[in-house]
């Protein structure tokens, strides 16, 4: 994706996240409405990424490109997955270096 279309991706995330959001509460089971904390989280790194001129498009397993996280969102993500998966931990923290 070139710029403007990951600014129209970053849009449209925050508005099917939001949507689920309300639709997830709508439903009262908590571990569910976690995911939209997950979406959200997933959002805000690629907002950071794209800040720094990074396509977060192509951060993913199949292309082996990492989607830069700091410390403290890989904390707020494994919150998110404990709660929702029973205590299963699945992501290490990064150690965070200069300039991330």
């Amino acid at each position: 994706m070139n710029a403007h279309e990951r600014e129209q991706a970053l849009l449209e995330m925050r508005r099917t996240a939001d949507a689920f959001y309300r639709s997830a509460v709508k439903i009262g089971n908590h571990p569910f409405i976690e995911f939209a904390g997950l979406m959200n989280e997933y959002i805000a790194a690629c907002q950071l990424a794209h800040k720094d001129g990074v396509d977060f498009s192509e951060c993913n397993v199949h292309n082996g490109k990492t989607l830069p996280l700091k410390p403290f969102m890989s904390d707020y993500i494994n919150e998110k997955l404990e709660c929702i998966f029973s205590g299963a931990k699945v992501m290490a923290t990064p150690v965070e270096t200069s300039g991330t």
